[in-house]
């Protein structure tokens, strides 16, 4: 089976699928063929897509795959080229500090293990990353975080927010 990557613009969201379920799902199209018994593989005519183009390739489904492929790079044409990248665990970001400063400040250099100085420069900064790993590795400072106050994220690494981020970081 081929991994979570979209069929249209390559956004590979495997990382989301893993961790959540969530980021895409798959679409069976009208000349779909399963494997024989005991045959491993991907099906023919049944492709993943992300949640951007989900919806829209889930209205095709009555097609054949390669008209509905047709009909999709029209509508979403012309599609960035996103470089495959390895995937890797979602991070925990503050997004609002809230009214509690000083209990953030504390939370985050437990959690990030940083100076005062960077803690300090890291709350007039926001939104910020936290902690990158496995969701249940931060789930504790998650909970203490939304309890004093902040407003946190779950973010999930994708070819498509990492190019973007390699892009803001080349231009700055």
């Amino acid at each position: 089976m081929k991994p979570p990557v979209c069929d249209l613009c390559h956004n590979d969201f495997s990382s989301e699928m893993c961790h959540a379920g969530t980021g895409g799902g798959m679409v069976q199209f009208a000349d779909y063929r399963p494997l024989g018994q005991g045959c491993a593989g991907h099906p023919h005519g049944y492709e993943w897509f992300c949640d951007e183009h989900l919806a829209s390739a889930r209205a095709l489904a009555s097609l054949s795959y390669s008209d509905a492929r047709a009909v999709l790079t029209r509508q979403y044409a012309p599609l960035a080229d996103y470089p495959h990248l390895a995937s890797s665990d979602p991070a925990l970001w503050i997004t609002e500090v809230g009214p509690n400063p000083a209990k953030i400040f504390a939370l985050i250099r437990q959690a990030m293990g940083v100076s005062p100085n960077v803690a300090r420069n890291l709350l007039t900064g926001v939104p910020f990353k936290v902690i990158q790993a496995w969701p249940q590795q931060f789930r504790v400072w998650q909970e203490a975080l939304i309890q004093a106050g902040a407003q946190v994220e779950v973010r999930y690494p994708s070819s498509k927010s990492a190019w973007a981020e390699q892009a803001d970081a080349d231009n700055d």
